[in-house]
């Protein structure tokens, strides 16, 4: 899973520097497509996924599709401190994903495919 993620956020950076955006842009782009790559890989269980990008007058636009027709849901992330010292091993609580696409994007959405779902968000872009 990490390397699906992490070649994901490579080309989010790469091709977002290419058309010239501002750092702020392409640092809110990777971690958005981050977060939505992690959720798509997490629901798949491996699963070919795919990441798309697309700059227009409104903004820069970052999907991700896969395989699974649930939704993604939005949670609330458990704040609490442990009682003991979590092993390192430990698994992620997770719940923090679509609370970051929602305060990095102007707006985001799902789009319901044939073959699974579509989650994307779009971006404000600002140019170097």
């Amino acid at each position: 899973m990490p390397e699906v993620v992490q070649q994901g956020r490579l080309i989010v950076e790469s091709q977002a520097l290419q058309w010239g955006l501002a750092e702020e842009t392409v640092e809110n782009a990777v971690l958005v497509a981050s977060e939505l790559l992690t959720n798509a890989v997490r629901a798949t269980r491996g699963r070919p996924v795919s990441l798309r990008m697309a700059l227009s007058e409104a903004g820069l636009r970052v999907e991700v599709w896969d395989s699974s027709p649930v939704r993604p849901k939005a949670s609330i992330p458990d704040l609490s401190m442990p009682e003991c010292p979590l092993p390192d091993d430990a698994p992620d609580p997770g719940g923090w994903g679509l609370g970051i696409v929602d305060f990095l994007s102007k707006e985001y959405g799902v789009r319901a495919e044939f073959d699974g779902k579509t989650v994307w968000a779009q971006l404000a872009a600002e140019y170097r």
